[in-house]
This record gives structure tokens, sequence and C-alpha cells, in this order.
């Protein structure tokens, strides 16, 4: 699916026929007759209602009526006035609405559905997608913010949020943009985190209610609906909600490698459970292994990936459930974020009451083996963002350690492969930003990173979708929906975290809907065998990368530590997120300029 959204201007026809034809499929126009919405998109995957002067389009899973959508928009005035539509339409999708010329347009709090804007003809055009603004001008590529996505997790806030195209404007987190007639845009804030006021057995039976309407938004409309059956508690559970909500369920889940790991026996008890769904099972010996597809030339999507590692995996999945007749697919992501027990949680907890958090200091400090001084840099109070930031600007060629872990969000590190340039325009960079003073996502630092974590899923949702597209499959992660993640940051932070057990708002929203044995896990599986051993099946492909890398060319990089860190007989376990980071900015960049060289049509 991908649309461009257009002011109530005269330049909007002549950006319109500038877009390709496969962009053109679709055309709604504004009261005055000029293009506003024009795209390709399923007539499944769109709700549309007008009322006089006024139209909205709710583009992706939407859970709303054509009746109810029409009243609240009739109840509008202003596009301001819409906010109530976000708020009471559970499921994942792009509002785009006209009011009488104005126009707002916005994704979602984690970017699942995200909006870039450039300027074409004089005016603002907007879209759901960097290829499609790209057909309409040429783009230059931003060198310093392509440094810093080969930060290990992801570039720090509000680096984050920047475009590696120079003539791309991402939407800033939580605002829709706002198109005049004139042809000018501005974003306009919209939502702001609640207050952790509510105790879980308040909060609890609301979680439960956002999160069965985002399966529902999924359901109501597929009559066949796929999910991951990992075994993990946050698939699982989603796989126990979909089957009781009339969808033919298909689940899917691959065999880990690890002999001892303690997912499948969950797995098997829970399918058992749920006799009526079709399940199937890739064996880890012949499923694609990662890395398998590293090395391929179409990965020119919005931004560098968040992986290339599992991309056959998340192909594969696609493929078979397009054979079962699956549009849309489970899948758990957002719920570790959602849960965020480490060490901002901690310190948030050490803030309200360092008596009434010594036993949880006490149980972290044992489990991680901090010295006293690591602890006592947890439980005392952040310095101010921009502080944090500036120091985290000195540090970015650090090996991270247990003090990397404290502050408002994991500590940027660059890889040791990492040019002298390179490190020296990333530590400009990020200090100039601190220089600008952001504010965080969140005055409180737990809810930064909480939000800071469900922006990283949403980018990952965004990419499985590019992957899953030729497939005519959709991956949904409902517990990345706006209102699943407002009510689980409303949650008091003493709900969050209960000795001895896990993820305890989570268990009791769902007690009685999933079985015990899923909600009481204390275990968690890994994938450090099979990306072991993907990385061995693979090794030729990412020496090759190495030795032929743009990366190196561009002199972002090393090339003789990039090939230590490939050929080293036992890998240094240090490395591997840093390696996927550098693979996946590598495959991109390598995708990018093939995409450029290629005859323009």
């Amino acid at each position: 699916m991908e649309f461009v959204v257009l002011p109530d201007h005269p330049a909007a026809e002549e950006v319109t026929a500038q877009l390709p034809e496969e962009y053109r499929k679709n055309t709604i126009r504004h009261r005055s007759g000029r293009p506003w919405l024009v795209g390709d998109w399923p007539a499944e995957a769109a709700v549309h209602v007008e009322a006089g002067p006024s139209k909205v389009v709710l583009l992706g899973t939407a859970h709303i009526t054509e009746p109810a959508l029409l009243n609240q928009l009739e109840k509008a005035r202003s596009v301001r006035d819409l906010d109530r539509i976000v708020d009471r339409t559970a499921g994942c999708f792009h509002l785009v609405a006209s009011l009488d010329g104005r126009v707002r347009f916005q994704g979602t709090l984690s970017g699942a559905r995200e909006v870039f804007s450039t300027d074409c003809a004089g005016i603002t055009v907007a879209s759901n997608r960097v290829s499609v603004l790209s057909t309409l001008r040429r783009l230059t590529l931003a060198e310093d913010q392509l440094t810093l996505q080969l930060l290990d997790f992801t570039p720090p806030w509000p680096l984050s949020e920047r475009s590696v195209w120079r003539e791309i404007a991402p939407l800033p987190f939580a605002h829709y943009l706002a198109l005049a007639p004139d042809g000018t845009a501005e974003p306009v804030r919209w939502w702001t985190p609640p207050a952790p006021e509510f105790p879980v057995e308040v909060a609890a039976p609301e979680f439960r209610k956002a999160l069965a309407s985002a399966v529902a938004a999924r359901t109501s409309s597929s009559p066949v609906v796929g999910a991951d059956l990992s075994g993990g508690m946050d698939s699982t559970s989603l796989c126990f909600l979909a089957a009781g909500q009339g969808s033919r369920l298909v689940t899917i889940r691959r065999r880990l490698m690890d002999p001892v790991n303690c997912e499948d026996s969950v797995a098997d008890r829970a399918a058992a459970d749920l006799p009526d769904a079709k399940h199937i099972v890739l064996e880890g010996d012949s499923a694609p292994s990662h890395y398998e597809a590293v090395d391929r030339e179409d990965f020119a999507t919005d931004e560098p990936p968040p992986f290339v590692a599992m991309a056959s995996h998340m192909e594969t999945v696609a493929r078979i459930m397009a054979a079962h007749g699956v549009t849309r697919h489970l899948q758990g992501h957002g719920s570790d974020e959602l849960a965020a027990t480490g060490t901002t949680h901690l310190n948030a907890m050490a803030q309200q009451s360092l008596l009434g958090s010594l036993g949880m200091i006490r149980a972290m400090r044992a489990r991680r083996r901090w010295s006293l001084g690591t602890t006592l840099r947890v439980v005392r109070k952040f310095p101010p963002y921009a502080e944090w930031l500036r120091r985290s600007a000195g540090e970015l060629l650090s090996p991270p350690s247990p003090e990397s872990e404290v502050g408002w969000e994991p500590a940027p590190h660059l890889p040791p492969w990492i040019s002298g340039e390179a490190a020296e325009l990333a530590r400009e960079t990020v200090l100039r930003a601190a220089a600008t003073n952001p504010a965080p996502l969140s005055s409180l630092p737990t809810h930064h990173e909480i939000l800071r974590c469900i922006r990283v899923n949403g980018t990952i949702v965004r990419f499985s979708n590019t992957l899953a597209g030729h497939s005519g499959v959709s991956f949904e992660a409902p517990y990345l929906d706006d209102r699943v993640v407002e009510t689980a940051l409303s949650v008091q932070l003493a709900g969050r975290q209960v000795m001895g057990r896990h993820k305890p708002v989570l268990a009791a929203a769902l007690r009685g809907t999933v079985p015990d044995y899923v909600l009481d896990r204390t275990t968690k599986s890994h994938f450090t065998v099979d990306v072991y051993e993907g990385r061995r099946r693979n090794l030729g492909k990412l020496r090759e990368m190495c030795e032929e890398s743009r990366l190196v060319d561009l002199g972002l990089v090393d090339r003789g530590g990039f090939r230590r860190a490939l050929s080293d007989i036992m890998p240094d376990p240090m490395h591997v997120g840093p390696l996927e980071k550098t693979l996946a900015c590598e495959a991109w960049l390598r995708s990018v300029l093939e995409k450029a060289a290629q005859p323009q049509h």
C-alpha cells in the first residue's frame, strides 16, 4: 500500500501527473475537485466516509464501521476535533482527512504506520513511503545520519527520527501533519503520555479490552488469520485471543536449534489446546538460515532496515501464510517493551521510594552482578536528557559495560570497525543534537525508554511488511497499537514488576483466556544457536560483503576491522548486534546504489 496526500492547492494536479502510473490506481479528490489522496491500496484496507465538505479515510486495520466513522466526522468542526476518531478506533492505520480543504494526515505512535513529507512543485507533499516521494524529486544521502545507523541498537532520540535522505522530513512522534490550502504544512502535537496512575486491578481489564479490540481489528474482516505460535507469552497469548474471535486460525513457528530451549514444549501444549487451528512447524535444520538473504540487492526501503539476518524467514512465513489464505499475520512485537522492567524502571521505583524498592534493587544487582558503584548510578536521579545525550557523545567508542546500561535509553555504541572519520562525524552529530536541548519522549525516563523501544518495533513491522508485500500478507503487531500502548503506560510503576513473576499486567489481563502455563512462565529461550549456525553457513556471503563493502567505499567503515570481526574462530558475542546493524546498512546501501544505477522509465 503506497499513497500520497496533497493539499487543496492548484499544484496538486501537477504533482499527481508526475507520479508513476502504479501509484495512481486510486484517486480521491478534495471538494474543490483537486486530487487529495492518490495511491494504490486494496479496498478492504480502507474505510472512507464523506459529510458535505468533509471526508476522512482510514487506511490499514481500523475496527470501526462506516456509519460510526461518519457519525464522528459529522461532529468535527476542525481537523483537531478528529482526535476522537483516533481515541475510539482500535487498530493500526493512517488517518487522512480533509475538512473544507484543510488536511490532517497521521500515522501511529509506534511508527508502524509512518508519515514522510517533502517539497515538490512549491507545495508540501506527504506519503506513507519514501519510495513514492523519490519519484517526485531527486534525493541525496545524508552521510551523518547513515553513520548513526551503525550505532548498536539505534541512534538516540531525537536523531532516531531523522531521515537518511536530506530532502525527506519524517513526522515527529505523536504529531499529525496539517496541510493548508496555500501548500504549507506544519506538525501538530496530538498526544502526550499518560501518568502511571492506575493500579493493576484497575488497568488490567482496560488492557485486556484494548488488546482484544486490537486483535479484533485484524480478525473482523479476515476469514483466515495467521499468527506466530512461538511458545513465548506474547505471541502465544495473541493466538488464544484470535482463536476466540471467529476467524480460522493458522499458526506457524520455527523450532529452535538449541536442544534445551523451553519454547517448544510450551508451543506443543498450546497447539494441542487450539485444536481447531492449523499448526505449521518449520524445523530448524530445514528452515531458512539466519543471514541467508544478506547479499540480495532489493532492500531499498525507506531507511536502513533494523535487521537482515531473518529476512528469508519473514518471507517464508509470508509465503506459507498466503498459501493458506491468510492476509493478516499476528506477531508479538512490543510486549517485552511495554513490560519495561529494566534499569530505567528500577530508577523510577527508587525515585518514588528508595526504601520500598530495596528488594528489587538487591535482586537485580545479584542477577546482573553489578558493583556497588553501578548500583548507585542506577538508583540516583538521572541527569537531564540533553546532558545524558551530551555525555553519550563522548562514549560512542567505549565498549558496552554495566555502566552503559544506566540512563534514559540504551547507550549508543559504535562498532570497533568504524572508521576514525565516521566516529568523529557521529560524535559531532550527537553533540549538535544535545546542544538543541531536546525534550525526551516523556519526562519519566522509564516511559521515554518504552516509547523509544516501541518506535524501534514499529520500524521492524514496516520493514517486515516490505518483505511480505509481494505475498499479499500484512504482518500485524497488536501490542503496538496506540490504545494498547497508552493503556500500558497508565499502569502504576509498582504494578509492572512483581518479584518472581513475568509481565504481571499481561498475565492479570488475560487470566482465564490464556492458559496458566503460558501466563506463569518465568523462562525465555533465545536464537543464539540459530544465529551462530546461520553465520557459519553463510560466512562466505558475509566476507564477500566486507571485501566489496560500499560502506568502506564511503569511508564509514574500516575494512580490516570489519574483516577481523568476521574471521574470528569463536565470534565475540558482543559483536553480534553491531554486525547485524552494519550488515543491514551495507545491504541497504547496495540496494540503493543498484536502484539508482538502473535506467529510469
